[in-house]
This record gives C-alpha cells, sequence and structure tokens, in this order.
C-alpha cells in the first residue's frame, strides 16, 4: 500500500487548501478533529512544501490489521540505504526540510515507528522496559526485512536515537552506520541526584504540582494524552507550540509552519499507542532506566553523535560513551566516535539549520557513497558568516569541518 507525492508549486498551494469530505454530524459532534484521512492530508500538504518526487508506503509487518509501518521514500534506486527514525511524539515528515538533500545522496526511508506517527496504532501491552523497547525493535527489524534492507545507515532522533542504539546493539550486522542526532536516555543519572531545590517542600504549590506531575507520569500519562482529552482545544495547544518551537537558526517560513502544526497535531491527537512506552524507558525529565552511557561500549558498528548547539541533551553523554568505546574496541572509521555540534540550533538541528546538519551528514557518511561533484556545492548558505559545524571526538581533541 503506498502513494507518489510529485508536488509542483501550484499543487502545494492547492493541497494545501484541500479539505477532507466529512458528513456534517462527523465534523460537528466529534470531541477530537481528526481522523485517518484528515492524517493523510496533513502528511501530503507538509510534503508537498519539499518539491521532491517521494513515495508514502505503509508496510504490513503482522497479521493484525494496525500491525503495519509507515514510511516516505525517495532518492536513487540503487543508493546507499538511509534509514531516519523521528524522536518521541514526532513523525517521520519532521524531516521534511532534509528530504529533497537526503534523497539527493541516499536512498532514503523516513519511518514512523510502530504505534506512532502514521503508522499503525496496535494495542500497547507492555509492562517493563524490556518488552516496551521490543515492541520498537521487533517491528523495525521486521519492516528493514520486508523492504529487502540488508543493511542500512541508521539515524535516529531523541527517543528514535535511544531505540536506533539499542536496535544497533541487537542487529550489528544490519547497520552500517549509527548516527545519534540529540538522543535521549544517553547520560547516567547521578546516584545522589536531586529535584530542583524549589519543588523539593511537599507543602509548597511548586511542590505538591511537582510530585502530581511525577504520579502522572508513573500512571503512565502521555502529552498526547493531554491533547485529546483537550478535544477541540488541543489543536490550539499544538499549534502555539509549533509556532513558537522552531525560532531558531533557519526559523520555519509561514507557509512550512501552517503545514507543519497541522500534520502535527493530527498525528498528536491520534489514537495512543506507542507514545505509552515512555514511562517504562525514561524516568522524569528523561533520564533513562537503562541508559545508553554503560551499554554502547558494546557497539560493534561505527556510531557518530550530532548535537544542536543549544540542545537540552548533553553532548557530555556522547563524548564520555566515544571514549569507553574507544578504549573498548578502537576507532572503526574515520567518522566513527566522534561528536558534531551544529551552531544556531536546538534539539531539532535538522528543522533549525538543515543546510548545516547536511553538511555534517554528507562529512559522516563518505565511506559509503560514490564520490560527487554535489559534495563541493556549498551547503551553508543560509548560514551566518563564519558558523560552520564543529566536530569533537571521544578524547577531546576538536576540528572544524571545512
Amino acid at each position: 500500500m503506498g502513494g507518489a507525492v510529485e508536488p509542483s508549486a501550484n499543487e502545494a498551494n492547492q493541497a494545501a487548501s484541500a479539505s477532507v469530505s466529512l458528513p456534517w454530524w462527523v465534523r460537528y459532534t466529534r470531541w477530537r478533529p481528526t481522523s485517518t484521512a484528515e492524517r493523510e492530508r496533513a502528511e501530503r500538504n507538509l510534503l508537498a512544501v519539499t518539491q521532491t518526487n517521494l513515495q508514502v508506503q505503509n508496510t504490513s509487518i503482522g497479521p493484525g490489521k494496525q500491525q503495519y509501518m509507515h514510511s516516505i521514500q525517495g532518492g536513487p534506486a540503487d543508493g546507499t540505504p538511509l534509514v531516519c527514525v523521528p524522536g518521541y511524539g514526532a513523525g517521520a515528515a519532521f524531516y521534511f526540510r532534509n528530504l529533497p538533500s537526503f534523497c539527493r545522496y541516499f536512498r532514503t526511508f523516513a519511518v514512523d515507528p510502530l504505534g506512532t506517527g502514521m503508522s499503525g496504532r496496535p494495542a500497547f501491552t507492555a509492562k517493563d522496559r524490556l518488552s516496551a523497547e521490543n515492541f520498537f525493535i521487533t517491528a523495525l527489524d521486521k519492516w528493514r526485512e520486508t523492504m529487502g534492507l540488508e543493511k542500512v545507515i541508521l539515524m535516529g532522533h531523541s527517543m528514535g536515537g535511544y531505540l536506533a542504539a539499542t536496535y544497533a546493539l541487537q542487529h550489528p550486522e544490519r547497520v552500517q552506520h549509527l548516527l545519534l542526532v540529540c538522543p535521549a536516555g544517553v547520560t547516567k543519572q547521578a546516584e545522589d541526584y536531586k529535584p530542583p531545590a524549589m519543588v523539593q517542600d511537599p507543602w509548597t504549590w511548586r511542590g505538591q504540582l511537582y510530585r502530581f506531575a511525577m504520579n502522572c507520569w508513573e500512571w503512565g500519562a502521555t502529552p498526547g494524552g493531554f491533547v485529546r482529552a483537550l478535544g477541540p482545544w488541543g489543536r490550539t495547544l499544538i499549534e502555539r507550540y509549533a509556532r513558537n518551537r522552531f525560532k531558531e537558526g533557519m526559523a520555519l517560513t509561514e507557509e512550512e509552519v501552517a503545514a507543519f502544526e497541522d500534520y502535527f497535531y493530527h498525528i498528536t491527537a491520534a489514537k495512543g499507542s506507542g507514545e505509552h512506552a515512555l514511562r517504562h524507558i525514561l524516568k522524569p525529565f528523561a533520564w533513562a532506566h537503562h541508559p545508553l552511557e554503560g551499554q554502547l561500549q558494546h557497539l560493534k558498528v561505527p556510531v557518530t553523535f550530532i548535537y544542536g548547539e543549544g540542545d537540552w541533551m548533553d553532548p557530555k553523554g556522547g563524548a564520555r560513551v566515544c571514549k569507553e568505546i574507544r578504549e573498548e574496541r578502537g576507532q572503526l572509521s574515520p567518522a566513527d566516535l566522534l561528536v558534531t555540534s551544529i551552531p544556531q540550533a536546538g534539539h531539532y538541528p535538522f528543522l533549525d539549520q538543515p543546510d548545516l546538519f547536511m553538511k555534517a551528514l554528507l562529512e559522516h557518511t563518505k565511506p559509503y557513497r560514490p564520490e560527487s561533484a554535489a559534495d563541493n556545492v556549498s551547503l551553508t548558505k543560509h548560514a551566518g558568516a563564519g558558523v560552520d559545524v564543529v566536530v569533537t571526538s571521544g578524547d577531546s581533541s576538536q576540528a572544524k569541518e571545512g
């Protein structure tokens, strides 16, 4: 099951204004203004902004009606496969600003993990960390096998980075290079960690609010659940977040943000499924129950970390992991065990600085692609003068990419 997105400028404008035909009694009586058709339309509109020939496909990975994974595909059929996994609460089309460049150099697959984005939403029955991780990892490997991909460059962002790293640990023979973009769950929580002083007193309103929030986390409350509970007002919350969040670096244009917020709302308001893994994998404040620091020294494939300069994920954790791996098995390639910083970017460097992000990606994947004259084309045309990507090795030596 699949379809093509081959937009022209006029088609993009027409798609943006297109409406999904729903009976009037459905439009005016439903609590959550979303549906499968509206999600599909929102994704088409966002991808139309890219002006790129893309395919969308739902791939069955099991017998159940909801056992399928959704992917956005493009690029040369004989290109090196690049599989991009989005973060928690996000979707494959979050990479919309990068897809044109990705498809120029790679056979690209932006894929929604099972239970998220545009993928199927089966009942989530996991009760612990291991079963929660396997919910995603087993599905991802089945999708890879069904798609006929022997070995891939695997890139994951935030929670998607945690899942990509877990996949590479379990299936190293299927991963050519691991790219962890602002990965969650890296750093170990300090044994003497305490919450901020302002919330430690249980008798203050801040302390009460903090304890209520911690209880909600343990009960399995999720951001998606909150948006769904707000019904028609959930959309307004997502729109405000989208318009205020992505202002760093190359801020989203009005056309981009309009399509993006519509897509973001519909994938968030969809039936809850994979989002319920959150409390099993992460503790409050994004500490992992089973942090990658202390696991990845056993990694058998090259790995590169990419962070935004203003990211709230700590790049020092990535540097420590690189040092641990270096001591365990050495460096496997020139791009192995590097920590890259994208300036004027936050937790979404591929959205904040798509050109600089692509420059870093091309540098780190040189061994896996044919040489191309396009590699020498400047990818920093939108960056400020003198701004460049900074790379730090696991032993803390620094160099700039030229």
